[in-house]
């Protein structure tokens, strides 16, 4: 999946955006979007806990469980997309269960906007999980200045193995 990528909300004329922006209203654009992705998937199957399903994609938001590096609020909107995952769903943070004690960015930057979300059983059958970070799949601003291009991209790839024989 990839949620709204804009600070300011869906569909916001030009002229409001920036009041927009101010009132977080990208970030709570991406909670209801989050909630109706998760009440028309995985909320529609009562047994969903105990299936193999995944969700994955670019969140466009950061997690509380990384906040340790980012030091925001406790009610910081930016934080909602993954509260509400991890307070409504059965999903697991792959990267975050797999080495809670490491962070790695998933962006140029510093923040992890990226996941791999699986339920337990599908999480049992992991092998092997991590962001992959080497001097490839290091962004590089476009040397151009490019408006919001790098090199090779913007986002690292999340690896994740799996055995389904288990």
């Amino acid at each position: 999946l990839h949620t709204w990528p804009q600070a300011y909300g869906f569909n916001v004329p030009l002229a409001d955006r920036e009041r927009s922006k101010a009132a977080h209203e990208g970030d709570k654009y991406r909670r209801t979007e989050m909630e109706y992705i998760c009440k028309h998937t995985i909320g529609t199957v009562p047994e969903a806990a105990g299936q193999y399903w995944m969700m994955m994609g670019d969140f466009n938001s950061l997690s509380r469980v990384d906040n340790y590096l980012h030091q925001f609020p406790e009610d910081d909107t930016r934080l909602l997309v993954h509260d509400y995952i991890r307070s409504e769903t059965p999903y697991i943070d792959v990267i975050f269960e797999r080495e809670p004690e490491n962070h790695y960015s998933s962006t140029g930057g510093k923040g992890r906007i990226d996941f791999v979300y699986c339920t337990k059983p599908l999480y049992d059958c992991i092998t092997a999980a991590h962001i992959h970070t080497d001097d490839y799949t290091r962004p590089v601003r476009n040397p151009q200045k490019i408006s919001n291009f790098w090199h090779p991209s913007d986002h690292r790839p999340i690896i994740v193995d799996f055995d389904l024989s288990k």
